[in-house]
């Protein structure tokens, strides 16, 4: 049934696709796509700043920062998107997949450290859109009772996964150390990984705010994707304050609903859903999330590209020492 899994999520997520394409009217989502044009070169730009923004933070998260240059976390960064986008594991595939293709290039366990800090800077970064987020739903749209539920039950989620994680830090526990006795396996790789990331801040505080701005720096470019992307559609600027609250929507589905590959169908009729309630459209919140799709795939077929020569080697049993990340800088 597990492997079931991902294929009745495909099946169930064009279902929806579908229905959202006719709800919304089929004609009105192409031309709302149509016409962002040439547009989507900005679109394109904007993912390039935000899987950038990511890269360096990766970068800032080594202890010595030459370990990985920006070029190398870069590339190594959009191949391990790709892989967590064309398979049905999402971040389980994307992130261990970065980890791989920079091999050769820095120690290992330090790359895991950084790479594991990067992610809880993100994370933090993600709670935050995800409390605002709701309050900045709650008070531009019309609170029904079923919206209010599930805008609560968003933030309670949010406030539990916070506080958890702030314990886990403060209390140093220690679950890679535990996974690995528990396996039978040595612990002391996992140790000296936990204590890389336990004593980051510590060791450099100067570096906390450049890290924080960048991750904030990511959301910010998805939230100005958005309200590009709705101005080409519509002829309308919408306010900063919808596009945040659709942006808020977009992660939301992000996160819940990564067992869908590329968040097909639920996406569109989520982001619809919304835009209808703010009185944008439902066809130009289709119409949104098939440009945001685009934008995901024609990043995908980049990472792509750049993961084949690494995967070419491994087929053929000679791995290449970083050979996704030969460049000195983007």
């Amino acid at each position: 049934m597990r492997k079931l899994l991902p294929v009745i999520a495909a099946i169930a997520g064009v279902a929806l696709l579908v229905w959202s394409l006719r709800s919304a009217g089929v004609g009105s989502v192409i031309e709302g796509v149509r016409r962002v044009g040439l547009g989507f070169i900005l679109v394109f730009l904007l993912g390039a700043v935000r899987h950038l923004a990511r890269a360096v933070v990766w970068t800032l998260c080594f202890d010595d920062r030459r370990s990985l240059t920006i070029g190398q976390a870069f590339r190594a960064y959009v191949a391990g998107d790709a892989v967590g986008n064309v398979t049905p594991f999402g971040v389980l595939a994307s992130e261990p997949s970065k980890v791989v293709f920079v091999r050769g290039r820095t120690d290992t366990r330090h790359a895991i450290a950084a790479l594991a800090l990067e992610n809880l800077f993100y994370a933090a970064t993600v709670l935050l859109v995800f409390v605002t987020g709701t309050a900045a739903l709650l008070a531009i749209v019309p609170a029904t009772r079923s919206l209010r539920a599930v805008s609560l039950a968003t933030l309670a989620g949010a406030i539990a996964c916070g506080v958890a994680g702030v314990w886990l830090m403060l209390a140093r526990v220690r679950i890679a150390t535990a996974a690995m006795r528990a396996l039978g396996r040595d612990p002391a790789r996992a140790r000296d990984i936990e204590d890389r990331v336990f004593g980051f801040s510590a060791a450099h505080p100067w570096r906390l705010p450049p890290i924080v701005f960048l991750e904030l720096a990511y959301h910010a470019a998805a939230v100005l994707e958005i309200w590009l992307v709705v101005r080409l559609i519509t002829g309308t600027a919408p306010s900063l304050m919808s596009a945040f609250v659709l942006e808020y929507v977009n992660r939301t589905i992000t996160v819940v609903f990564q067992f869908v590959p590329l968040w097909i169908g639920v996406d569109e009729a989520g982001t619809a859903l919304v835009t209808s309630t703010l009185g944008i459209g439902r066809a130009t919140g289709v119409s949104l999330a098939l440009v945001r799709k685009a934008r995901i795939l024609t990043w995908t077929a980049i990472g792509i590209v750049m993961a084949a020569p690494y995967v070419s080697s491994l087929a053929r049993g000679r791995p290449e020492q970083g050979n996704i990340g030969v460049t000195r800088g983007v």
